[in-house]
């Protein structure tokens, strides 16, 4: 069989809409979202903002294209942050995988060995919201600028429960999970909290 060169551009430049075509239902609220997403980072330069969806509500499918839409914008590593679970992990990593998404999806500790280049490339690394694995994942990839988290459940665990107080010197305290992410994003992150209820995130302003 002939090389096709274009098919070939077309798979890894037009992440999104070719995973949208798989989809075998209307993607017009996944399509909405995005669009406003990506104008938030884009055209707006927002450095973070929370994405409400009801329960079973296609948010998973939406994080996907959302990550397509991303990659297709040039950005280069995502970190896609799920509950300390290792069934829901699994489940979401799962469903990445079989999305076709390239590059493909990868477990934060696949990229912990030094021969891997962190700095070269696409990366989407899914890590669990625990203080040890946000811990070695913060050490390898400290250096890599302008990180995308998507944090899905996104009121799990990442709000600042300490957000009214401070040490003897008056810096905000954090807790570990929150000062994790927090050291993740550093000066030039961005954050998308992914979440069906987002009271405690806007009432704690999280990140």
């Amino acid at each position: 069989m002939k090389f096709d060169p274009d098919k070939y551009k077309n798979l890894t430049s037009n992440r999104y809409d070719s995973y949208l075509k798989m989809l075998d239902f209307d993607t017009s609220s996944i399509n909405e979202t995005v669009d406003d997403a990506v104008s938030n980072i884009i055209e707006k330069k927002t450095k973070s903002f929370v994405i409400y969806g009801e329960p079973q509500s296609g948010k998973t499918s939406m994080m996907i294209a959302l990550t397509a839409k991303l990659l297709d914008e040039g950005f280069k590593f995502i970190v896609i942050l799920v509950q300390d679970n290792l069934t829901l992990e699994r489940q979401n990593f799962d469903r990445f995988q079989k999305s076709g998404l390239n590059p493909s999806p990868k477990l934060f500790y696949d990229i912990l060995p030094r021969e891997v280049k962190v700095n070269d490339g696409l990366f989407v690394v899914f890590c669990k919201k625990n203080t040890s694995n946000l811990l070695k994942l913060l050490k390898r990839v400290d250096h890599v600028p302008n990180k995308i988290i998507i944090d899905d459940e996104a009121d799990y665990a990442s709000p600042n429960s300490k957000i009214n107080r401070a040490d003897e010197k008056g810096i905000q305290l954090r807790t570990r999970i929150n000062e994790r992410i927090c050291n993740l994003l550093k000066k030039n992150g961005i954050y998308i909290g992914v979440t069906a209820t987002p009271a405690r995130l806007d009432l704690n302003n999280t990140f």
